[in-house]
């Protein structure tokens, strides 16, 4: 189960988020709460159609089986239809080469949690000319871009309004292989955007109808019919394998038909990164009967990489930020009545050992179920390393840092080598804003000292302090000599509020997992609200040289009586890394 050879960080990391999940296992899935949704072997009803479809695809993942599937990366090979003429897809450039992410020949970047794709078109028409294209849908907008990520960025790129395909983009976006079982669910009244999709727990049984979603039975191949979203009035019926996997599903659409056959179904993933969803290897598309895309899956990754498709101004209103929470998700709310205690001044005293106390945050991290098509390859019945990739809060979302677009491919490439790049991988200290809330705090009127802990975001036992100071001078780019891993900060009161602003950061940190890197020109602004015995944390990231927006993380509520005492005495834990060529996997922590 190693990650990398040779390095005490990931094993600290590792143990961490084993022994803190090890009491939920056992309570989740082995009698100390309610056993995981096992189908019948011979169940004909919808609930258990829809789960074995996403669970023998590999989509339900963590202690509770959710459907984590958010983002997928896919390049393919082979010919599709342009204004009528077969062409011919550009050779692929092999993905886990070092540096290239192979932009050319067929790729999509698609998300299915903030709904949309980019579509990379290189081909070569019957007679030699070269056609280009960058295909984009997302929400209601459709467009077309010379580069990706066109008018984003002023003066970079033309994105073409392309409102006649937003209906084929979606259609296509919703009938593919993963993306179908996902569209079924929501017709049966699971959200696209609910966080916690869990199919076992969230559907009724007995019934072959939920909502919009209804099954049939062809002798013994479920036939399953549902809504495609976004698009009013298109019906999509899939039939299923005998592993549960799509071998059709054709849509209809006012006076046009859309079949999409699948076959080849496999783990297409990078070799090093193998974690066990399944895609079609073999994908015909046609249109009224006329085959439009005929493609061979030449190489995927299905592990929540970085995918972010913002709607320029050229095309519709403005993608200013993505989205922080899902529809089953709340901010955190201050709403003690306890007496906020007060410092001489009448500013509130922040003294305290502090815990977390959210939520809208359910641990999911731990071992899972092997799904049926699985059981050959698993080592045991119950795995763990795999699934780190779809479970960190960060990669998973819905709230991610949105990127200049020169910068994607860099994020995906940092993530999928995290055992490389990771800061943490290689012993250092998270920084600010990736070690989260201090755990302890002793406050004075003029300044504040924060004392951190271990283990936050696997950070393998790191302990960091801030004394910083609240005399409300202004931070000043001239204090910064050095860059620091904590920046330099200052603060000031707004109200009730404490204010901190901190810059002069070293590139080396991240900002969270997921290969989301800063540079060191960012600035962290801080804010610290007490009402009684809690305390609000939030913290706005703005670093204009990466980032098309300031980035705010989703807040943090804390509440007193956190043990402060397992700070004392506590240095950065142990921590060695070395052998860093000899990287055995891309299993991301």
């Amino acid at each position: 189960m190693a990650i990398r050879q040779g390095t005490i960080g990931t094993t600290v990391a590792l143990a961490i988020a084993l022994t803190i999940g090890a009491p939920l296992i056992a309570g989740a899935q082995r009698g100390g709460g309610p056993p995981l949704f096992t189908p019948e072997p011979d169940a004909r009803d919808l609930k258990s159609v829809l789960v074995n479809w996403t669970w023998h695809m590999g989509m339900l993942r963590g202690i509770e089986e959710h459907e984590l599937m958010v983002t997928l990366e896919y390049r393919a090979e082979g010919t599709i239809q342009v204004d009528g003429q077969p062409c011919e897809i550009a050779p692929f450039e092999d993905a886990a080469r070092e540096g290239e992410l192979g932009a050319s020949g067929y790729r999509i970047s698609a998300s299915y949690q903030q709904p949309g794709y980019r579509t990379h078109i290189e081909c070569t028409l019957p007679n030699g000319q070269t056609y280009s294209n960058i295909e984009v849908v997302s929400g209601e907008y459709a467009w077309n871009e010379d580069i990706p990520g066109a008018g984003l960025v002023a003066g970079e790129g033309t994105a073409t309004p392309s409102p006649d395909a937003l209906e084929e983009r979606l259609i296509r976006l919703w009938a593919s292989p993963i993306g179908a079982p996902k569209a079924a669910l929501a017709g049966a009244g699971i959200p696209l955007r609910r966080v916690w999709r869990n199919p076992g727990g969230l559907l009724d049984g007995g019934a072959s109808t939920l909502g919009e979603t209804s099954v049939a039975w062809d002798g013994d191949t479920p036939v399953i019919s549902f809504p495609i979203p976004g698009v009013d009035g298109a019906a999509a019926v899939a039939r299923l394998d005998d592993r549960f996997m799509a071998e059709s599903v054709v849509v209809t659409h006012g006076p046009d038909t859309y079949e999409f056959t699948y076959s080849d179904y496999d783990d297409h993933n990078n070799p090093l990164h193998l974690i066990e969803v399944y895609t079609a290897g073999r994908i015909t598309e046609s249109r009224n009967g006329e085959v439009v895309r005929d493609l061979d899956t030449i190489q995927t990754e299905t592990g929540s990489v970085y995918v972010v498709v913002p709607v320029p101004a050229s095309v519709g209103p403005a993608t200013e930020a993505v989205e922080m929470y899902g529809p089953d998700q709340e901010a955190p709310a201050l709403d003690s009545t306890a007496p906020t205690p007060r410092l001489a001044d009448g500013r509130p005293d922040l003294t305290g050992n502090w815990r977390g106390n959210n939520k809208f945050f359910i641990w999911r991290y731990g071992s899972r179920r092997c799904a049926p098509t699985q059981l050959d390859g698993c080592s045991t019945q119950w795995n763990q390393t795999i699934d780190f990739a779809f479970e960190a809060a960060s990669r998973f979302g819905p709230n991610r840092p949105l990127y200049r677009p020169e910068h994607w491919d860099e994020v995906i490439y940092l993530d999928m080598w995290t055992n490389r790049y990771d800061p943490i991988m290689t012993c250092q200290p998270m920084g600010v804003p990736r070690q989260g809330a201090p755990g302890r705090i002793f406050h004075t009127e003029d300044d504040i000292t924060l004392l951190y802990g271990r283990g936050g975001d696997g950070g393998g036992g790191y302990s960091d302090f801030r004394v910083i100071a609240t005399d409300g001078r202004e931070v000043d780019e001239r204090q910064v000599i050095q860059t620091k891993y904590t920046g330099h900060s200052v603060g000031h009161w707004e109200g009730d509020t404490l204010v901190i602003e901190s810059i002069g950061f070293t590139p080396a940190t991240w900002l969270a997992r997921g290969g989301f890197f800063h540079s060191e020109n960012m600035k962290v602004t801080e804010r610290f609200t007490r009402q009684g015995d809690q305390l609000l944390y939030e913290a706005t990231v703005e670093d204009p040289e990466v980032l098309l927006h300031p980035w705010t993380l989703n807040p943090l509520l804390l509440t007193t009586g956190g043990d402060g005492g397992s700070l004392v005495g506590v240095e950065r834990g142990t921590c060695e890394a070395y052998e860093l060529d000899d990287i055995a996997t891309q299993y991301r922590h």
